[in-house]
């Protein structure tokens, strides 16, 4: 008797919980494949702005509007960039376990405070069905995505350098 109890509490279970446990699954396992993936994608972002501002300052060398600029690695999760004037720039990319930040201050003449009207940025890491990873900006009414760390590293120095 105890087991036909059993059985239908089982099978209520089933019923009932079987598409929030499978959500869970999934959830469970997009969260190991943005461990995985992220960190590789952050270093491979941070290779990607090393060499568009490499490019960058090559193209302004020798115009009035070249300036000192530079891609810093502060930690294993930090990218610092800067740029002294025309305009100047003080951003910082950090990576952390779902999401990259980019936090900065800029303006059109030399360098300004760095402290004064820093504006942040949220990107978050998802998994699409077919497991590729992306990153998304997140809290924008409309999200922009990117599904490389070429298209991402790009995004960023437009939004550093451009108007």
């Amino acid at each position: 008797m105890s087991e036909n109890w059993i059985a239908e509490l089982a099978g209520e279970i089933r019923q009932k919980d079987k598409e929030a446990a499978q959500d869970y699954a999934r959830t469970q396992h997009y969260a190991g494949v943005i461990a995985e993936r992220g960190k590789r994608f952050f270093v491979a972002v941070a290779q990607y702005l090393d060499d568009d501002v490499a490019a960058l300052r090559r193209e302004l060398q020798g115009d009035v509007t070249s300036a000192e600029m530079a891609v810093e690695r502060v930690k294993p999760d930090e990218v610092r960039i800067t740029r002294g004037r025309f305009p100047w720039v003080d951003a910082r990319l950090t990576h952390t376990e779902d999401a990259m930040r980019l936090d900065y201050a800029k303006g059109a003449g030399t360098a300004g405070d760095p402290q004064q009207d820093r504006v942040t940025r949220s990107f978050a890491f998802r998994v699409a069905a077919d497991e590729k990873l992306r990153v998304e900006e997140a809290f924008a009414a409309e999200a922009k995505s990117y599904d490389t760390p070429e298209e991402f590293a790009r995004a960023v120095m437009e939004i550093l350098f451009s108007a």
